[in-house]
């Protein structure tokens, strides 16, 4: 999900795609009253609040990330359209890093002083947690959201292998979708094997599909439809519908609930239906610059919502009714995300371009 919700204002301000910003803050506040009204008292008991019942009308919300990554598919493949590698890089840095380390500091502290006994941190933890690579050090997330940061930034190694290669000859995008596409149906007719399994951690390919895609819906934003991007658009749904239906059981194991494949396979037929009608130019008419205001709001308020909010959750539960509680709770990470967006991250982007 990550550094997506800084980078699509500039782009968004050019080409007036503002229905990204939309859809961004929609798929944000799915995951979070999938976090705050399904899986925090799910599972791994994170969360005194419960919603029985009508908890499960949101517990599909966890699919906003899918759709995160085709619009992070979307806005990088625009973004690197003059293929300058030391410009992706630079601003890739200043926009995912410096909001991360103020979130991650804000959670930890909060975590260290008041999660025990369900949360607990180390300094360790919060050192390795500043690379955004903990898992490569044996470290869990200070907040459980940070996962999907770790996917999108192995997407963008491979964008920077890409712009490398560029350095030497000029290969286009097409050829980075065909080969990554390619790698993405190996799990059709290959088992796990030491090879297999070192493509599919690196090149993320139970992820990679959606990526894929948003890169197709730039491509036909920039350069119009053609048959070679409906077909390769069609693969990518087929990956991303069976790839999900494919987690079922492992959704199913851990809630101890069942999840519907229809609904899974529906919604990312959604997502795909949306971001092509945006690249075909057909959502004009919800086109409106104010979007971008909520859409800066996506990612700090994905990455302090959970354990913050679970937190509080925790603290205040007896005193308060649950839905007052969560109201108030969703009010202040949006107030939060807003405070970080406005008034801190303009602060620290006047600091880096100084």
């Amino acid at each position: 999900m990550g550094e997506t919700a800084y980078i699509c204002s500039q782009m968004l301000e050019s080409k007036r795609i503002y229905q990204i910003d939309l859809f961004r803050f929609i798929a944000a506040s799915a995951v979070v009253f999938y976090h705050y009204m399904y899986r925090g008292a799910a599972a791994g008991n994170m969360s005194l609040l419960r919603f029985d019942g009508v908890g499960d009308y949101f517990k599909y919300g966890y699919l906003g990330v899918d759709l995160f990554f085709i619009i992070s598919g979307f806005v990088i493949a625009f973004s690197i359209k003059h293929l300058s590698l030391r410009k992706f890089c630079y601003s890739r840095f200043k926009r995912l890093y410096p909001m991360y380390w103020i979130c991650l500091l804000l959670t930890f502290v909060i975590t260290y002083f008041f999660g025990a006994p369900r949360y607990n941190v180390t300094f360790s933890q919060l050192l390795a947690n500043l690379t955004m690579t903990q898992k490569l050090w044996g470290q869990g997330d200070v907040d459980g959201a940070y996962w999907s940061l770790y996917v999108e930034l192995k997407f963008y190694v491979i964008i920077v292998l890409f712009l490398i290669l560029n350095q030497f000859k000029r290969v286009g995008l097409d050829y980075l979708v065909y080969f990554w596409l390619l790698l993405s149906s190996l799990r059709f007719f290959f088992g796990p094997s030491e090879i297999y399994d070192g493509l599919h951690e690196f090149f993320i390919l139970d992820w990679s599909a959606y990526f894929i895609a948003g890169i197709i819906c730039c491509q036909m934003f920039l350069h119009g439809v053609k048959v070679k991007h409906v077909i390769t658009l069609l693969w990518c749904l087929y990956i991303s519908i069976d790839g999900a239906i494919g987690r079922i059981h492992w959704l199913e194991r851990t809630f101890h609930s069942d999840f519907s494949a229809d609904i899974i396979g529906i919604a990312i037929v959604v997502f795909y239906l949306l971001m092509l009608l945006v690249s075909s130019k057909k959502l004009q008419f919800i086109n409106s610059s104010k979007f971008v205001k909520i859409g800066i709001l996506t990612y700090p308020l994905y990455l302090i919502h959970q354990h913050i909010g679970f937190i509080i959750f925790n603290h205040l539960y007896p005193y308060f009714n649950k839905y007052v509680l969560l109201s108030a709770v969703v009010i202040l990470m949006l107030a939060l995300a807003y405070f970080l967006s406005n008034r801190i991250e303009p602060w620290i982007i006047k600091r880096f371009k100084n």
